[in-house]
C-alpha cells in the first residue's frame, strides 16, 4: 500500500493575515518565512508561509480576495481541530505559564493517560496541544 512520512504544510484561511501571522508568532512561535506571496492571479490566494523553529512545520496562511468573512466553524464539514504533541505535562505547564502572560484563552481537559489544552486563533481555529501522563510517550495524540 502506498503511504507517506510526514505532514508537509498546514494551511487555513483567515479573515486578517496580519491579524494571524501576530497571534502565530506570538503565541505558537510560527516565524513568517519571506514575504507575503500573491499566489496566482485566477486564485486570488494571497499566503504568508510560516515555519516553526523546532518542529518544522510549516503554516501557510491564507487571505483570500473573496474570502467570506465568517469565523472558523468545527460543526461543519472540514477541519475540527489541529492537534500538536508536546513533550510531556512539564512542557504543557510552561505552554499554560506563556498563554497566561499572553492574556490567550484556553482550557485544559484531562483524558486520563493524556492532558491537553485547547484554544483559539483569531478566526475560531481549534488548536490542541497535547501530553501524555507517561514519561515513554504511551498514548500520546489520541483524541
Amino acid at each position: 500500500m502506498p503511504t507517506f512520512s510526514a505532514i508537509v504544510h498546514l494551511a487555513i484561511v483567515v479573515r486578517d493575515m496580519a491579524t494571524s501571522v501576530d497571534w502565530y508568532e506570538r503565541v505558537l512561535d510560527f516565524k513568517p518565512v519571506g514575504p507575503v506571496i500573491p499566489g496566482p492571479p485566477e486564485a486570488g490566494h494571497p499566503r504568508q508561509l510560516t515555519v516553526h523553529s523546532d518542529s518544522k512545520l510549516l503554516l501557510a496562511i491564507h487571505e483570500p480576495l473573496h474570502r467570506s468573512g465568517d469565523v472558523f466553524d468545527p460543526d461543519r464539514t472540514g477541519l475540527d481541530h489541529i492537534a500538536l504533541s508536546v513533550d510531556g505535562l512539564d512542557e504543557l505547564q510552561r505552554w499554560r505559564a506563556r498563554l497566561d502572560g499572553l492574556g490567550v484563552p484556553y482550557r485544559v481537559h484531562d483524558r486520563g493517560d493524556n492532558r491537553f489544552i485547547a484554544l483559539h486563533d483569531p478566526d475560531g481555529i481549534a488548536w490542541e496541544l497535547w501530553a501524555a501522563r507517561d514519561t515513554q510517550g504511551q498514548g500520546q495524540g489520541r483524541p
